[in-house]
């Protein structure tokens, strides 16, 4: 019998989850904000610094220079903007935390593991991705700026789940009750799923990348005779110039594309195995509920079929010449094979592994 008051408390937690991000999502976009500001700011001082130095006259040996630190306001240390990363990351903490609590008090509720309709499994897909991004971002700090591209997706899949998929916490169907295997296959899809998902994130992070070093090294080798004409737009002639204004801003304070691509390869890896595991451990889960290792099931044969795209982008990736967009773009191949699974097949296409509660 489940608990109508607990499993509105499970729903409360996991709204309330969703506002708490959405604070942290405040709190890194203005430090990424402030961050490229700092850049900003920089630019300046040294065009500033260097047009004093050119216009100045030097007489007897000597140069008109400004003292160290007058480019900076005086020798006055820049304003750091810690708190707001602080900020950040503590209402990240809070809200992951309420967001795992709503997801386990489902399933006290339901006495059951709390993924077995896309309502729970895209909440529990959404708590993998925050908190895999916290064990990354802690390790490397330069990916704390990635902040306001993951909590941001992350909370559209929460908001559409809410909106759109919700159901009432209910029991399981007879196949799927009394069997460790759902836990055990299930708990591996979703993982997997979530890793997918950054994995795709930092992919497309990596396009967006690649074409600003693009355009920015473009600039540079344009050669000192176009200095006039980009500083008349507010630009700096040479490596490192913002050549898309605010958005260049934002991606000079972001990794490069080779660490970006570098990083993808690695979490695709990782989850791949956990899908190579999610297929083995869903036949033997198959066998036992349906009698059949494999049943030629809609779901069955997707998951197979991006286990087989992702196999084909780790092997290219790992063969020499295989770098770059063509792998970004072959690993996002694979994303999309995984959102057509969970979308259209769950709710579309009936199959024996309709699930969806819808």
């Amino acid at each position: 019998m489940v608990n109508e008051q607990l499993a509105e408390v499970s729903n409360l937690l996991i709204v309330v989850a969703i506002v708490v991000y959405i604070l942290g999502l405040i709190g890194f976009s203005a430090d990424l904000a402030a961050a490229s500001q700092r850049r900003s700011d920089q630019r300046l001082a040294q065009k500033q610094l260097v047009g004093a130095a050119s216009a100045a006259v030097p007489e007897a040996g000597g140069g008109v220079f400004p003292s160290a630190g007058a480019g900076d306001g005086g020798g006055a240390p820049a304003p750091r903007t810690m708190s707001a990363l602080t900020f950040a990351y503590g209402m990240t903490g809070v809200a992951v935390l309420l967001h795992l609590a709503g997801i386990v008090l489902r399933g006290v509720v339901t006495q059951r593991v709390p993924w077995a309709n896309m309502y729970e499994f895209s909440m529990s897909g959404a708590a993998v991705v925050v908190l895999m991004f916290l064990i990354f971002s802690i390790r490397r700090g330069d990916l704390r700026l990635l902040g306001t591209f993951v909590i941001l997706p992350v909370l559209i899949v929460m908001l559409v789940a809410q909106t759109f998929w919700i159901v009432p916490a209910a029991t399981l169907t007879p196949s799927l009750q009394n069997s460790h295997w759902l836990v055990i296959h299930v708990i591996i899809a979703v993982l997997s799923s979530g890793l997918f998902g950054l994995g795709a994130l930092v992919a497309v992070l990596q396009l967006i990348q690649s074409r600003y070093e693009a355009a920015r090294a473009g600039l540079g080798a344009a050669g000192a005779s176009d200095a006039p004409a980009a500083q008349a737009e507010g630009q700096d002639a040479g490596a490192g110039a913002p050549v898309w204004g605010r958005v260049g801003s934002v991606l000079d304070r972001l990794p490069g594309a080779k660490p970006l691509e570098a990083l993808s390869y690695r979490i695709h890896a990782v989850a791949f195995v956990g899908w190579t595991f999610t297929l083995i451990f869903g036949a033997i889960w198959a066998n036992q509920a349906w009698g059949r290792f494999w049943n030629w099931d809609p779901k069955e044969v997707w998951t197979f079929i991006t286990w087989v795209v992702y196999a084909c982008y780790l092997h290219a990736r790992a063969t020499r010449g295989f770098r770059g967009n063509k792998a970004a773009w072959f690993a996002l191949a694979g994303f999309v094979c995984v959102i057509f699974n969970y979308t259209v097949v769950n709710t579309v296409i009936n199959g024996l592994h309709s699930y969806s509660g819808l």
